[in-house]
């Protein structure tokens, strides 16, 4: 499954690390959501994941010490202990994977460190302004997400004694793995057998620290996307309740050429969805690789050293082939939940519903740039992966 080691952080706090059994392959960075184990993300864990895969449990959460400044927990200082793990496995750079608070830290590594960052699978996330986009499927408003999202984290920091007691108490098996599944936290679609192991870890933590975190989460403003110079793919659960759909979307359009993937899953999409999330990483890497050679290539050009396209060739010969067609469309309007109903085009369907427009052959707009979306409304696998990296 997975190796923890002990990280040192840069102002000296001891972190729980952990990395996957592969030691070979494209490198992986999970910057995890709060509070969140390494059993989210049971495809990356699997021995027979074919990516070297590493993470770190967040600053005192599962085993991490707190620091021993306590107002050390921002995401700057998240981002630090993400440059700490990569330099203490000798990794110049790796595709970061991020979910919920850790597309907040990816956004702020790709922008702080940009050299450190090969690709970037963002999963029900913002990179910034989380508390702004919570509630949306309850049909909050805008104005009032921010200050009920303020007193939900003030409410759990005050209940904490008794949500630890009731951690102590409350047995974590399968009868709790499956109350979880039908609560609404995760969907029925979730396997159990990947959903209990997170249950049983995740459930354990302190959750006054927990609901600090959050705290702190809140703290960090939204900032502009449009900086990120790799192949980006971002991920929007349609009954998302902690990350609205349309805030995705929105943030999605100030980034040229993201690939965007709706899913009918709930903020849980790692253990709702784990192996699209492996289809969508494959396609990534793909993406990564081509961008890698092409930037290669243009250096050489660039420096008069390219020849008539045999050096172009033989780069490209290192991109690895896509596993299988992969349907995207472009567009330049956030598609909607709503309404069942396909129409047809040509050899392809899409639901019309997701407002999908043909390839603009016009310049962007000044607010938006073109991405390629895919609405997914295949049910969700509960079978384990059939083989390396799915």
């Amino acid at each position: 499954m997975y190796q923890p080691f002990d990280l040192i952080a840069a102002d000296g706090t001891r972190l729980v690390a952990w990395r996957n059994a592969n030691a070979d392959g494209p490198r992986v960075v999970v910057c995890n959501g709060m509070g969140v184990p390494p059993e989210a993300w049971p495809r990356l864990i699997a021995d027979g994941c074919r990516y070297q895969v590493a993470g770190w449990n967040q600053r005192g959460v599962l085993g991490s010490d707190r620091p021993a400044d306590p107002a050390r927990i921002e995401i700057a200082d998240h981002v630090q202990d993400a440059i700490a793990l990569m330099d203490a496995l000798g990794w110049e750079d790796a595709i970061l994977v991020a979910w919920s608070l850790g597309v907040n830290v990816a956004f702020e590594l790709a922008n702080e460190h940009p050299e450190r960052v090969a690709g970037l699978l963002s999963v029900a996330g913002v990179p910034g302004g989380t508390f702004d986009t919570i509630l949306a499927p309850q049909l909050v408003p805008r104005p009032l997400r921010r200050p009920l999202g303020l007193g939900l984290a003030r409410t759990g920091k005050a209940l904490a004694p008794q949500l630890n007691l009731l951690s102590r108490v409350v047995p974590r098996g399968r009868p709790f793995a499956e109350f979880i599944r039908h609560s609404g936290i995760v969907l029925p679609m979730a396997d159990v057998r990947d959903v209990q192991p997170w249950v049983e870890t995740f459930f354990g933590q302190d959750w006054d620290w927990y609901f600090g975190l959050a705290l702190a989460l809140e703290r960090h403003g939204r900032i502009d996307p449009s900086f990120i110079d790799v192949p980006v793919t971002i991920v929007a659960g349609a009954v998302d309740a902690l990350t609205s759909q349309g805030d995705v979307l929105g943030y999605a359009r100030q980034i040229r050429d993201a690939e965007v993937r709706l899913l009918p899953g709930s903020h849980c999409i790692p253990l709702e969805f784990p192996n699209r999330i492996m289809e969508m990483l494959d396609r990534l890497e793909v993406r990564v690789a081509a961008h890698r050679a092409g930037r290669s290539y243009l250096a050489r050009w660039s420096a008069g050293d390219a020849d008539d396209g045999s050096e172009r060739e033989a780069g490209m010969s290192e991109v690895p082939a896509a596993r299988g067609p992969v349907p995207v469309f472009r567009t330049r309007v956030p598609p909607r939940a709503g309404a069942e109903g396909r129409v047809r085009e040509g050899d392809r369907s899409r639901p019309w519903w997701a407002s999908l427009e043909e390839p603009d052959h016009g310049g962007p707009s000044a607010d938006s740039v073109p991405v390629s979306v895919t609405v997914d409304l295949r049910e969700a696998s509960t079978s384990p992966a059939p083989g390396p990296g799915r």
